[in-house]
């Protein structure tokens, strides 16, 4: 998929949003196979933070949480998936409050990716639990 740092660099910018979005698809297909590895996670998890990628958020946000649990532990030091799951999280509060709130698919994958960040005491899921628990109530 080209998600390497030049890769997400480039593709990110925001003139690619159109071409991102038209390749939904094949970012869903992706993640099938391949998001189970803590490096392809933390690479796309980088991608949705970027301009480009956040035309993907709802979608990444329901994949990582498809996988979260299953990532090793090794893989959370080696490639800081608590900060980077953290920060696709914050955006998709930040852009997408009112999907959160609404869609029950995208309101349970980002309650579930928030509950694992924080027992694994992430400081800044910490934080952002305390900033949308007025708003979601499970």
């Amino acid at each position: 998929m080209g998600l390497s740092d030049t890769g997400v660099k480039v593709l990110g910018y925001a003139k690619y949003k159109p071409l991102v979005s038209s390749m939904a698809g094949t970012f869903e297909q992706w993640g099938k196979r391949w998001l189970k590895h803590g490096s392809a996670a933390g690479w796309y998890a980088y991608f949705l933070r970027t301009e480009a990628g956040q035309v993907l958020l709802e979608q990444g946000v329901k994949q990582l949480a498809a996988v979260v649990d299953s990532l090793p532990d090794d893989d959370w030091h080696r490639h800081d998936l608590g900060a980077m799951l953290t920060e696709v999280l914050s955006l998709c509060w930040k852009h997408r409050q009112k999907e959160v709130e609404n869609e029950g698919d995208l309101r349970q994958a980002f309650l579930h990716i928030l509950a694992v960040l924080c027992a694994r005491q992430v400081p800044e899921a910490l934080h952002l639990r305390n900033k949308v628990s007025d708003v979601l109530v499970a």
